[in-house]
């Protein structure tokens, strides 16, 4: 689960600071390099989409929920109805993923 949580701390970093430089309603040029600088770790989630994949599909229901306590952790924005919406909509997701593997394993 290793390489799925780092995919999605790069995900909610990047999320995070671009919420924290909209804060004003505007990106200044400081905010647009820190937004850069959190999102060039999406090339190494593409590089690592094959392993981050079969991690996703390997989750056992004690995992995800692991995952979803460790994503409702991470993930704090200043709007605290925008984060319970976010993590619930992650919980969603995770949640029919799992149920998406185990049909297609069947």
């Amino acid at each position: 689960m290793e390489e799925l949580k780092k995919a999605l701390l790069t995900v909610i970093e990047t999320g995070e600071a671009t919420v924290d430089a909209l804060e004003d309603g505007k990106i200044s040029i400081g905010e647009g390099v820190a937004i850069t600088w959190k999102a060039i770790g999406f090339i190494k989630v593409v590089q690592n989409f094959s392993a981050i994949k079969d991690e996703y599909i390997a989750l056992n229901q004690d995992e995800i929920l692991e995952l979803t306590e460790w994503f409702n952790e991470e993930f704090d924005i200043v709007n605290e109805d925008a984060e319970a919406v976010v993590e619930l909509i992650f919980s969603v997701i995770i949640n029919l993923g799992s149920v998406f593997t185990s049909v297609t394993k069947k």
